[in-house]
């Protein structure tokens, strides 16, 4: 009996479509110049000035003053380029011409370090310590020039209808995914809109993709990390969850605030007596302006903050531009922001935290929650002295403007930790320098 040969199979329509479909690379990995930059950096801050200060071999016979001084700032610098690089992650935030990020946390570690040497009464350079410090902050403010200018990343969209909705940044180069494919070019991800009924033509390219080793990412999820704000449209109850924040950063929270706020109250009580004093002196009326703002889990508690408007001026429950009924001094206080300091009695309450969603009037929020879906959610928790949205947007009361506020509010709800509150505090102080977003 002769054996069937089978014919050669003509090729079927899904190899067809795998022949033809087009091959996404994915970019080299940013972790080079992650390590190029922590190398360089350490050769910059640490090894090039120890010939300098050196006045041996650092290392030959045993530890002394150079070799203290070495180490010393072998960890100040790694703790200062670590917290940088944290920093720097977050989206709208960078070092880029705004030193007000990294110079206040290397002085930090640089003077902690100081004053551990100091109690164990070891002997370094101090000369070369702070030093050492100068010449972190002034390679960081580089490289983050450097990445700004010169680090561009490509995404390719599916579909590529999605390009008029992504945020324009000069970082980003939104490509289409058909295109990169037939010219080669090496893309960072792959962004597209899973909520979005894609065709069976694109999953499979998708999932080519994946396999391959490029990110596949939600549209949603980039929206989010490119501009801090979690966008409203499609933000379904499956989501709600990943709005709390976990018990223990509560609690760590809540304890070093309250340290902290116990610390500077002496600092500070001279500060508050004067700005009473000349608030009292300049405009008849009280000296404090109580009034009852929404809280936590929707509960009504009393804040209070200096007078800035004069006495029994009557108009809408928000302040508008130019107005008439805030005092000279007032204008200054908001300004300055000075007007929210007696708010750290809030704090030591437990009415609010110094960071958070901003607290709005019990008669705006009931108002607030029946025009904008979600606002309550904002509720979840403390309300803040100064916030994600405050640093980001400024003031704002028209429903537009709320909405958009509400966006930075959940996306601050959504990652909330103790790195995203240094952010927030060290751009509440570059908005008070500035005196950007008062009314």
């Amino acid at each position: 009996m002769r054996e069937a040969i089978p014919a050669e199979a003509e090729p079927s329509a899904g190899n067809q479509q795998a022949k033809s479909a087009p091959v996404i690379r994915s970019a080299p990995q940013r972790f080079i110049e992650t390590w190029l930059d922590a190398v360089g950096g350490f050769f910059f801050c640490v090894v090039l000035p120890v010939p300098i200060y050196a006045t041996g071999e650092p290392f030959a016979e045993g530890i002394g003053a150079t070799e203290q001084t070495i180490l010393s700032t072998v960890v100040a610098y790694a703790i200062v380029w670590y917290c940088g690089r944290r920093l720097d992650a977050f989206p709208r935030v960078t070092l880029q011409g705004n030193l007000g990020y990294v110079a206040p946390v290397a002085a930090i570690a640089y003077s902690t370090i100081a004053v551990i040497l100091l109690l164990i009464r070891s002997d370094y350079s101090r000369v070369q310590l702070f030093g050492s410090g100068v010449l972190a902050v002034l390679w960081m403010a580089f490289v983050a020039q450097l990445r700004a200018r010169y680090l561009i990343r490509n995404y390719a969209l599916i579909p590529a209808a999605l390009a008029a909705t992504m945020p324009r940044l000069k970082t980003c180069h939104w490509l289409d995914f058909e295109q990169v494919g037939r010219d080669d070019v090496r893309v960072d991800a792959i962004v597209t809109d899973l909520a979005a009924d894609l065709s069976e033509q694109q999953v499979s390219a998708l999932a080519s993709a994946a396999i391959a080793g490029v990110p596949v990412l939600d549209r949603r999820y980039v929206m989010e990390t490119m501009t801090g704000r979690t966008p409203l449209g499609g933000l379904t109850p499956n989501e709600f969850g990943a709005l709390l924040p976990s018990r223990q950063y509560l609690v760590i929270r809540r304890a070093i605030e309250f340290a902290l706020t116990i610390l500077v109250l002496p600092l500070l009580l001279p500060i508050l007596a004067v700005l009473a004093i000349v608030v009292r002196v300049t405009s008849p009326g009280p000296i404090l302006f109580v009034q009852p703002r929404v809280g936590r889990r929707g509960r009504v508690f009393r804040m209070i903050k200096f007078r800035t408007m004069y006495h029994g001026a009557d108009g809408p429950d928000f302040t508008e531009t130019h107005d008439r009924r805030v005092t000279r001094i007032g204008h200054f206080l908001r300004r300055s922001r000075l007007d929210e300091l007696p708010q750290l009695f809030n704090v030591l309450r437990g009415d609010m935290s110094w960071v958070g969603p901003r607290p709005e009037a019990a008669a705006l929020d009931q108002k607030y929650v029946r025009d904008i879906p979600h606002f309550a959610l904002r509720g979840i928790v403390r309300p803040g002295v100064t916030g994600w949205a405050q640093i980001n947007q400024g003031y704002a009361h028209e429903a537009d403007a709320m909405r958009s506020k509400l966006e930075y509010d959940l996306y601050y709800l959504k990652h909330c930790s103790l790195w995203l509150d240094l952010v927030i505090v060290l751009r509440t102080f570059a908005v008070v320098v500035g005196g950007t977003g008062a009314r």
